[in-house]
């Protein structure tokens, strides 16, 4: 098995990189979803909301997922948003981050504003937007308070921290080694690819990989992780923005992906628990 060496190369996204202005029409598609998302958010219309949602719908909460399968499920107490002053709230900025003709990823800084208008929160949301049959929709959301509140110390450290998690994912990962895999893998877990996987357990993907598989049908041999940037980092949760690339037997790359992982620190253990790849680059792959 060929074992990789990296350095380890961060660049810290408190000031992102944006999409390429290539997919502007899926931009202004996904923002426009977003927008009509906060205007029936602050008329507290749930009925409303879901439509500008895509299925399975996924909020990534301290340290578990919240999966609504289908319209209908999706659920909100407003009333407990109201009994803590909360009567609307605005985006400030809508930062596109990646892009392609079906999926969009924003880094969105938000205001909870109270009755009079003041302001009672500020704070980040990461949203994944996709396009499916019926139009645009928000996937995936996982917010935060914003960087500049968050102990410079305690942010650093679960970077470091999440950092290592991720490469050491790799190194099992390149080894086919499914039960190292799982010190950095939690459970449960999701990822949107062409198609959408929540695993419940450690024996379902993307959790369990099928190495054998991927050997047959792609000649797949070791990833290398590339570009590893930090989007949003809490103490206990770290959101990368990265592309990794997949070579064959020969050595040759045939793939290269773009993707946002989301790492969290659940029972002091940092490991991977949410999962967003744009399209490939080459054939379509799986991490």
């Amino acid at each position: 098995m060929k074992r990789l060496v990296t350095t380890i190369t961060l660049v810290f996204l408190f000031a992102p990189v944006t999409a390429s202005a290539q997919n502007e029409e899926a931009i202004q598609g996904a923002k426009f979803a977003l927008e009509n998302f906060l205007e029936d958010w602050n008329r507290s219309d749930l009925d409303a909301i879901q439509k500008h949602l895509s299925f399975p719908h996924v909020t990534h909460g301290q340290g578990r997922l919240i999966v609504a399968q289908q319209e209908g499920d999706f659920a909100q107490d407003f009333g407990v948003l109201r009994r803590q002053g909360w009567r609307r709230s605005s985006f400030d900025s809508l930062l596109p981050l990646q892009a392609s003709e079906s999926k969009v990823n924003f880094l969105v800084d938000f205001t909870r504003y109270g009755a009079d208008n003041e302001i009672i929160s500020i704070g980040q949301v990461f949203y994944v937007v996709t396009k499916q049959a019926d139009g645009w929709g928000m996937h995936y959301r996982s917010g935060g308070p914003p960087e500049r509140s968050i102990m410079e110390g305690a942010r650093d450290s679960a970077i470091q921290e999440a950092t290592i998690a991720i490469y050491n994912f790799f190194e099992a990962f390149n080894s086919a080694d499914n039960n190292a895999l799982l010190d950095y893998n939690h459970v449960p877990q999701a990822m949107l690819n062409t198609r959408f996987l929540h695993a419940i357990n450690n024996e379902t993907p993307p959790v369990r990989m099928n190495f054998d598989g991927m050997r047959e049908n792609e000649l797949w041999s070791y990833s290398i992780l590339e570009d590893l940037e930090v989007v949003h980092a809490m103490d206990n949760k770290v959101i990368f923005q990265l592309e990794f690339e997949r070579f064959n037997s020969l050595g040759n790359k045939y793939s290269q992906v773009p993707a946002v992982w989301v790492l969290t620190k659940i029972n002091e253990k940092w490991g991977v628990q949410y999962r967003s790849l744009m399209p490939a680059v080459g054939s379509q792959i799986m991490i």
